[in-house]
């Protein structure tokens, strides 16, 4: 592991982190869906001379694209966005963080695997970590909003076991700009009913942009990179760097509190969701590692060359 790698990484993480304080942002101007909508067509057309030009990838199973994209893009970016009208963006970075756990919690359910203790160690701290999180100051005026961001990284769970089952060996990168497309033309009906009144502001337009640019298209690119140039478990680790971030952004930028119920959540659902992908068994380990920013998650359930 370079130098270099160690700081794609640090990047990496410092951009999805901020994913969560741009979908705020954008909300003081448009809908959640169109939000949704926006990040992911954006990022489709980013993305489109790599999905033409690893389109031989699919060959057989484009049918399958929108079931993927659906569990993986469509319905938690969706979930994300709705939740954020009522919840910090910090608490969403840590919320969505819980993956892992309910993606071994899954295995276990559909038969797909047997946890170690120490992943059923991990549950319990996280789940904790989420109690405490959602039992601090102002939260419990908006628990619906806490649990479609819950959803989501449920779906982010889901879809990496759809993706195990239905496109084992699929070039990552292919997958991911596939994706990304089929998310624009599900979340496209959605959109359209529910269009802004009103021009976005300058503000919530820049961020519909970065998020789009930034933390989908090139944060897919940086990630994959890291897969192919170091390991899937090493670009695995902006699961639990990106959630500081977040909670950072949040209280500089837009004056989010951080007491000690999110200081003391962050850790327990960090340790807790690090514990499950640590301890998994083998193939649940590699699905485990999956848990990262509001997009990316695709990919990540695969091996490149050395892995996905």
């Amino acid at each position: 592991m370079s130098l270099r790698a160690s700081l794609w990484l640090l990047l990496l993480s410092a951009i999805w982190g901020s994913s969560y304080l741009f979908i705020t942002i954008a909300l003081g101007s448009v809908g959640p869906a169109f939000v949704a909508f926006s990040r992911t067509a954006g990022a489709a057309l980013m993305l489109a001379p790599l999905l033409w030009r690893h389109r031989a990838a699919l060959a057989g199973r484009w049918h399958l694209v929108p079931v993927a994209a659906a569990f993986q893009m469509a319905i938690p970016l969706m979930l994300i966005s709705m939740g954020e009208q009522t919840v910090d963006s910090g608490l969403t970075g840590i919320l969505i963080a819980s993956q892992p756990m309910w993606l071994v919690l899954l295995l276990v359910v559909s038969g797909q695997g047997r946890p170690r203790v120490m992943s059923l160690a991990g549950i319990a701290v996280g789940l904790a970590g989420v109690a405490v999180l959602l039992g601090g100051p102002g939260v419990g005026a908006h628990l619906r909003g806490a649990g479609l961001i819950v959803g989501a990284a449920l779906s982010y769970a889901v879809g990496v076991i759809v993706v195990r089952r239905l496109m084992p060996g699929v070039d990552a990168i292919a997958l991911t700009a596939a994706n990304v497309t089929a998310a624009a033309v599900l979340l496209a009906p959605f959109a359209l009913a529910d269009l802004p009144t009103a021009a976005p502001s300058a503000e919530g337009l820049g961020a519909l942009i970065v998020l789009a640019v930034v933390c989908t298209a090139a944060g897919f690119l940086i990630y994959n990179r890291l897969i192919v140039a170091v390991s899937g478990q090493f670009a695995s680790l902006v699961a639990f760097l990106s959630p500081p971030f977040a909670v950072g952004y949040g209280a500089l930028a837009l004056g989010e509190p951080v007491g000690p119920p999110t200081l003391l959540g962050l850790v327990l659902v960090l340790a807790g969701s690090w514990a499950c992908a640590r301890w998994s068994s083998r193939p649940n380990q590699e699905a485990a590692a999956v848990a990262v920013a509001p997009t990316a998650r695709s990919a990540s359930a695969l091996r490149p060359p050395a892995r996905t």
